[in-house]
């Protein structure tokens, strides 16, 4: 089973500290939400969690092997990264823009193999672009081009998924399609850490919240025990009411 384990990272930049001493895990069966404001550190930590920036100081390992000295591919083999900004260099077609994910094994769009064909196609289907197949990606609503890029990770098959805010920006009906895909993908097997700024939305559908503020990680757990009225004031700064999984924000504390 592969398993993601960060113990006591440090990212610095220059003299600003911006993650300090975290540490968590990430392994199959599980949605894990990141949440805290902009700003606490949360993409530097999943960037240097997967050994895509340098990391000052801990250990963040794939199955016990040190993340920063994974080759590219081989990390992808492990876990798909679904990073924060999501250029389209290309007005390629939608199933060419999937395909990349096919990447971790060596494909290429217009060359891949049956297996390849095949996860791709796989991919496809999981997010519900058969339709959108042969469209171009640069004439796609955001809803559509959110899913698009879901594919594109879910085709490398990893274990992992790490999806930095991938509903940011969509209105709600779609901020529930595409957290209903990444909850069909753990459904499955797999396991996600995905970075999202509605708490509702992260107690809907995560098993536990990780909670972040100035670089650190100030809790981690079940949405029923991690999220409180207290826990928003902690990070957020603002007075709240929480009832279940549903938050309603009064103002500043």
């Amino acid at each position: 089973m592969t398993d993601l384990t960060v113990t006591d990272l440090t990212v610095k930049a220059g003299r600003n500290t911006l993650v300090e001493g975290a540490g968590f895990s990430l392994v199959p069966g599980e949605l894990v939400a990141l949440l805290g404001p902009n700003g606490a550190g949360k993409t530097s930590l999943l960037r240097a969690s997967l050994g895509l920036e340098k990391r000052d100081a801990g250990m963040a390992s794939l199955d016990g092997d040190d993340c920063a000295r994974l080759s590219p591919m081989e990390r992808a083999r492990r876990v798909a990264y679904l990073p924060q900004q999501r250029p389209l260099a290309w007005p390629n077609a939608v199933r060419d823009v999937v395909a990349l994910g096919r990447y971790a094994y060596g494909a290429a769009p217009g060359r891949l193999s049956q297996p390849d064909a095949d996860a791709v196609d796989r991919a496809m289907e999981t997010c519900d672009l058969a339709a959108l197949a042969h469209r171009s990606a640069d004439t796609l609503s955001g809803g559509e081009l959110a899913r698009v890029h879901c594919a594109r990770a879910f085709a490398a098959e990893a274990p992992l998924l790490v999806a930095d805010e991938p509903v940011a920006a969509l209105d709600p009906r779609h901020q529930f399609r595409i957290m209903d895909i990444i909850q069909s993908y753990v459904a499955r097997g797999g396991g996600a850490l995905v970075v999202l700024h509605d708490i509702s939305l992260a107690a809907r559908y995560a098993s536990r919240l990780i909670w972040m503020k100035d670089g650190r990680i100030v809790a981690d757990g079940p949405p029923t025990e991690t999220l409180t009225a207290e826990r928003l004031a902690e990070i957020y700064g603002v007075r709240a009411r929480v009832h279940g999984t549903l938050v309603h924000i009064e103002g500043a504390a």
